[in-house]
């Protein structure tokens, strides 16, 4: 019995030390996980641009635009002292709180693959105040056989400004109060995945056909940039031969200005490209469906938005050719937000109340304007009615 007593005692003192000398390692290696956490954390946040940006929507969200109750949220449920740091050293205007650079500069970023402007390759310009002089071409240099002993001519190339002056835009995006109930990386994604959507889709409607006007409030849009000549109508007829014509025309018009082809490509509507996508020759085979699949028409690029309408004079819509290299968006290089959840706000022409729906408004204000440096480097076929009978 007492050798029994004695070698429990003895297994009880082996477990103690073994414990005692185990601890520390236990410790190492919850000091290691909780490492690689932070940093796996830490990546992600980094390849994940724009959710800093998100996050302080949110926190003002929360807030409903109080920037100490900002500062208090983003303390209680972010791990992120960049947040709460941008937060409190962030300017608050009369008309909402100024985004920090870097971080609108990051939802900015965002804007490219949803923006089809953008994506063909518009060129951006930061404009630190809100007008920009670029210089555009307006006549070349010229060149002349001369005989010898004979005075070389000159002929100095003319130039033009084209100015850019910010335009502002005002978008409205609802947010849940649930979501803001919730902090998670999802959440984050989820709003600023919006805030983009919203700045995006009607800058595409700015870029693309932003009328004319005496106040000029929203950016002219490359419809009327283009040259007169450049604005050509369609022949009407939907048959291969002709639609390969009309389309050619808008190459050639670009091609005989000697436009520098450096990013062309072209805009079309969905209507458009689903109607030359099922386009067959007299063999029934598909005249543009291989090509249309690689992303190219004719050997550019091209891109789809429901911002080219196709109700134009009841049932006609356009074509964009254009060197992007020419489309010029000058850009501030911050975004103003603000929050509220008792504003109304109109969803397919009916007023909504943010209150009554458990919502919170976030206006986010941008400033930019657009330009082409060259009229010609645009050319637009219109009155395109084809696929008209397939909707």
């Amino acid at each position: 019995m007492d050798t029994d007593k004695r070698i429990e005692e003895l297994k009880k003192t082996i477990d103690e030390i073994v414990s005692e000398a185990v601890e520390p390692l236990k410790e190492q290696q919850n000091n290691w996980v909780n490492k690689i956490t932070k940093e796996e954390k830490k990546v992600e946040e980094k390849q994940e641009k724009g959710l800093r940006a998100a996050r302080i929507v949110r926190a003002l969200a929360a807030a409903k635009g109080d920037m100490d109750k900002a500062i208090a949220y983003a303390k209680k449920n972010y791990d992120d002292v960049e947040v709460v740091k941008a937060l409190a050293a962030g300017t608050d205007t009369a008309g909402g709180y100024l985004v920090p650079e870097e971080y609108s500069m990051e939802i900015i970023e965002f804007l490219r693959p949803q923006s089809v402007v953008r994506r063909m390759g518009a060129t951006v310009v930061p404009m630190a105040t809100g007008t920009l002089n670029i210089p555009a071409i307006a006549g070349g240099s010229q060149a002349a056989y001369v005989g010898e002993n004979s005075e070389i001519s000159t002929q100095e190339p003319t130039f033009r400004n084209v100015q850019l002056t910010w335009k502002k835009l005002a978008a409205i995006v609802p947010i849940s109060n649930d979501l803001l109930r919730f902090s998670n990386y999802q959440t984050d994604a989820i709003i600023r995945d919006d805030l983009v959507a919203a700045i995006a889709q009607k800058e595409d409607e700015a870029f693309i056909r932003g009328p004319v006007s005496t106040s000029q409030v929203t950016p002219k849009g490359m419809r009327y940039w283009a040259h007169t000549g450049n604005v050509i109508p369609a022949t009407g007829a939907d048959d291969l031969a002709t639609v390969t014509d009309d389309l050619g025309k808008l190459i050639l018009a670009l091609k005989q200005a000697n436009v520098r082809f450096i990013r062309p490509g072209w805009l079309m509507a969905p209507r458009t490209e689903m109607f030359l996508m099922t386009l067959r020759d007299t063999n029934g085979n598909y005249a543009f469906r291989p090509e249309m699949f690689t992303g190219k028409l004719f050997g550019y690029p091209y891109a789809v938005t429901t911002q080219i309408p196709t109700n134009l004079s009841t049932n006609q819509s356009e074509i964009y050719f254009v060197d992007f290299a020419d489309a010029v968006i000058g850009e501030a290089t911050q975004l103003i937000i603000d929050a509220s959840s008792e504003a109304s706000y109109t969803s397919d022409g009916v007023t909504l109340s943010a209150f009554a729906a458990d919502q919170t408004l976030i206006r986010v204000i941008a400033e930019h304007d657009f330009a082409m440096r060259h009229d010609k480097s645009v050319a637009v076929l219109t009155e395109v009615t084809w696929g008209v009978q397939n909707t």
